[in-house]
């Protein structure tokens, strides 16, 4: 690899990086100023007010995100005071349920609802290629309800208007239960809340209905609001985990880990940069949910124009919320409201992803949007490899070989180039010290001598410049290609999408990973093979030493394939460039 191309690569990855820092701490505080008219409902469903929806956005950014659920009764007991509270400003219920949970499965995943709520307390993904590897070296299925660890269960309905206490704690009435679908009912003084759950079994996607009756004598204000939590998990799986939604065709993600810490100049030094605390998105929702590199799971909502995402912190840096809302709507006694959502839990896995629509697609990163076509284009020549030779790693080789092949006369034409600049070494020197305290009469003579060899010194960057969208766009085919992941190569390199490790030292605990090495050692030999361009003798020691120091550094908690790719590159440069060195200087050129 040409040390133009490293250079130019090194300092553009440092300008976007900073750049989008830049704008993240720069980004003022979400305003939402404009009112939307609220819909009217056919059918006796009641229309939202402008005036209701007015304080809304306010509410949402302050209301806790909800109680954290505790399983076990004697916690229970301590919150029935509060319940009570609740249930008196509707009347006097009957006893609670006994507790009740139902499995839903099919040759996808399995579903685990609980009463607890009317919630989802699990969802595991049985398709062996999604398995992971627990602490006894066993595979099991992926859970991707990460919160339940945390006695937090996803879609639970908080409803804090209806009267009915703390609804993330309430069990249910199971008014229907069969193999696909369940319906939970919560009734309280006349009004009734109905949760109904279906289950197609061709995917992975449920259905969720919410409906309000409203049966009492009292006018009934409230926004439909889903929550759906989420905490910190080990693994390599979540290591990128964050929620996430569709907000006006744009993609917003904050991490689990970094949700309300007012973003990363803000929790650098202390919030300086930015409010701390929930974080409000508002506009046209398409989906909303928590998503990683793999995997996603995503509410889609059915009104997408009248609806607000909150992401909040339940305990920083370890656990959080997602609150997807729409729109407060009045329910005039004796009409109902209804609204419906899709769930999509599941492998961010290209076709599937487009099938749920919404644009759920967009949940996997593919760059830049001038990247996006490199990204698909690169995937799917993967996946074209990977038929004819079933181990990804070969396939990365073999495209790896096809980009060199492809790339080969720009290639050439930059390296006859450098050859060249580095036969005029001697003479650009001599210039150099015969006109020492005369910068412009040395470059006067530095171009004059340019042009009587017929050199262009601005040949050998031109073309690397060229292939800087090829690494970009096979770096994020690389990185977000599903069939990747836990992909095995050979030997010890057993998952392709993380870093391979041959063993940990003992009593340091530090894994030593063979390829990045291998790949600073080859940079190294490039390095000093190829022709300088410079006789500064600074600028030559960090071309031949501190570069390749920097890249090992940088690779080493890549993933295996990406590292890969650029080792089996760096051979091939050093291949090359020893062909074209013999060619040039059979040719008297040097």
């Amino acid at each position: 690899m040409d040390r133009n191309f490293l250079l130019a690569l090194v300092l553009s990855l440092l300008v976007v990086s900073g750049w989008q820092m830049w704008e993240a701490s720069r980004r003022p505080p979400v305003e939402f100023v404009e009112e939307i008219e609220g819909s009217g409902e056919a059918g006796g469903e009641a229309e939202t007010t402008a005036s209701a929806e007015a304080g809304e956005s306010a509410r949402l950014a302050e209301a806790p995100t909800r109680a954290s659920l505790e399983r076990d009764e004697p916690r229970d007991a301590e919150r029935s005071g509060d319940r009570s509270a609740g249930r008196e400003a509707a009347g006097a219920p009957g006893p609670e349920p006994e507790p009740w949970e139902g499995i839903f499965e099919s040759e996808f995943a399995r579903a685990v609802l609980t009463n607890r709520g009317g919630s989802l307390a699990s969802w595991t993904l049985l398709d062996e290629r999604y398995s992971v590897t627990d602490v006894g070296e066993l595979e099991v299925p992926i859970e991707l309800i990460t919160a339940a660890t945390q006695n937090a269960l996803a879609l639970t309905t908080p409803f804090e208007e209806l009267g009915f206490g703390d609804l993330s704690t309430r069990r249910f009435k199971v008014e229907k239960s069969s193999d696909d679908e369940v319906v939970f009912t919560l009734e309280n003084g006349g009004v009734t809340l109905r949760k109904h759950y279906r289950f197609p079994r061709d995917g992975y996607e449920l259905r969720l209905s919410l409906e309000i009756e409203n049966q009492s004598d009292r006018l009934i204000v409230s926004p439909f609001m889903v929550d759906w939590p989420a905490a910190v998990v080990e693994g390599n799986d979540f290591k990128e985990q964050s929620f996430s939604a569709l907000v006006n065709d744009e993609v917003e993600k904050e991490t689990v880990a970094g949700v309300g810490s007012g973003g990363f100049f803000g929790s650098f030094f202390g919030g300086a940069s930015g409010e701390e605390g929930p974080e409000l998105r508002r506009g046209e929702i398409g989906w909303m949910g928590v998503d990683t590199k793999y995997f996603i799971s995503a509410l889609l909502p059915d009104d997408t124009m009248n609806a607000s995402v909150v992401f909040s912190p339940t305990e920083k840096g370890v656990s959080g919320n997602a609150r997807l809302a729409l729109s407060r709507v009045e329910i005039h006694p004796g009409d109902t409201a209804r609204r419906e959502f899709r769930a999509y839990l599941g492998p961010k896995e290209s076709e599937r992803l487009q099938a749920a629509g919404a644009h759920l697609d967009k949940s996997v990163y593919l760059g830049y949007s001038w990247v996006a076509p490199l990204t698909r284009f690169f995937s799917w020549l993967l996946g074209i490899f990977y038929s004819v030779i079933p181990n990804y790693g070969w396939a990365i080789i073999v495209m790896t070989i096809l980009v060199r092949l492809v790339t080969f006369p720009i290639m050439s034409h930059q390296m006859r180039s450098m050859e060249r600049m580095r036969a005029l070494q001697p003479k650009l020197k001599e210039i150099q010290e015969g006109h020492k305290e005369d910068r412009q009469r040395q470059s006067e003579e530095t171009m004059k001598l340019y042009k009587e060899e017929g050199v262009n010194p601005l040949g050998g960057c031109f073309p690397m410049l060229l292939q800087f969208p090829v690494f970009i766009g096979l770096f994020f085919a690389l990185q977000s290609t599903i069939e990747l992941r836990h992909a095995p190569f050979m030997l010890w390199i057993d998952d392709l999408s993380a870093p391979e490790a041959l063993f940990e030292i003992p009593g340091l605990g530090f894994p030593l990973r063979v390829l990045p090495l291998i790949m600073g050692v080859s940079m190294v030999v490039q390095q000093k093979m190829t022709p300088m361009t410079t006789v500064d003798p600074a600028q030559a020691r960090m071309m031949t030493t501190v570069m390749p120091v920097m890249m090992t550094v940088l690779f080493y908690q890549f993933p295996s394939g990406l590292v890969l790719y650029w080792m089996v590159s760096n051979f091939l440069g050093i291949a090359h460039q020893v062909w074209v060195g013999r060619k040039v200087r059979a040719e008297g050129k040097t």
